[in-house]
């Protein structure tokens, strides 16, 4: 099973404009691999999603699916805001590795949950081994009562 040892916003702009279009940024992700993994050269989805945090960070419950895993926050106090995700495929090929990830996102987008002075933002990495869980929620369903 591999690890996570860091995730780290890189390049973020300090000052973001409202409305402005799509801001680029980078995520460094380092991972260090088990001697299995690397044996096995096992492949991974690697999963990132950005948020604006608004006080205390909502606990994350993973429903992982391999390329398709979603996180369902359960917030504490106010309701983190979902900004987007990336993914990459990786390989299991050396002990440590790291990955760097652009993203572009609109991050002068407000909304009524936005701070309007400063944004807390943070990245969640989760990653999908190829041998492993998978999960999925059914598409909803509505059905009529009738008396």
């Amino acid at each position: 099973m591999a690890k996570i040892l860091s995730v780290k916003l890189v390049s973020i702009p300090e000052v973001i404009i409202v409305n402005d279009s799509n801001n680029d940024f980078t995520i460094d992700a380092k991972i260090e691999f088990h001697e299995l993994d690397l044996q096995l050269k096992m492949e991974y989805c690697l999963h990132l999603f950005v948020y604006e945090v608004h006080g205390q960070l909502d606990a994350p419950l993973i429903v992982s699916n391999w390329d398709e895993s979603r996180v369902v926050s359960i917030s504490q106090d106010r309701k983190d805001e979902y900004l987007g995700r990336e993914t990459k495929m990786i390989v299991a090929t050396l002990k440590k590795q790291s990955y760097e990830i652009p993203m572009s996102l609109n991050l002068g987008k407000l909304t009524n949950r936005s701070s309007h002075f400063s944004k807390k933002i943070e990245v969640f990495a989760t990653m999908t081994p190829a041998i492993g869980r998978a999960s999925k929620w059914s598409l909803p369903f509505e059905s009529k009562i009738v008396f």
